[in-house]
């Protein structure tokens, strides 16, 4: 799967996904981070999921309207590790569904689905 990654995300989980063999575009490693927007736009043109812990994605893309390819959006836990957790494991239970364009939120209690 290809994926954008928010500069929020940490390095750890994108380490691990390169690893499984997904294609992750790191904000991190951009000379300068242009913003969740531009991100969103970038992420949306080159057919990626956009994974990010910024809450204000969700108005971008609601009521903003903005097109996007996918969006996982996580609760900042604050623990590289449980972070990282979080993203594989929502990829293996629901990776169908961000790959057919879905809004997911992912929170220590579980994934929801944030339709448009």
């Amino acid at each position: 799967m290809r994926f954008a990654a928010d500069s929020n995300i940490v390095a750890q989980a994108v380490r691990a996904l390169r690893a499984l063999g997904h294609d992750v575009a790191y904000a991190a490693e951009r000379a300068t981070d242009p913003g969740d927007e531009a991100l969103l736009a970038d992420a949306h043109v080159e057919g990626r999921v956009f994974l990010t812990k910024d809450q204000d994605i969700g108005t971008l893309v609601h009521r903003d309207a903005r097109p996007y390819a996918g969006v996982l959006l996580l609760d900042n836990l604050g623990d590289a590790a449980a972070e990282m957790d979080m993203i594989l494991d929502a990829l293996s239970t629901h990776g169908d569904r961000l790959g057919a364009g879905a809004f997911l939120r992912v929170t220590e209690s579980g994934v929801r689905d944030q339709r448009r």
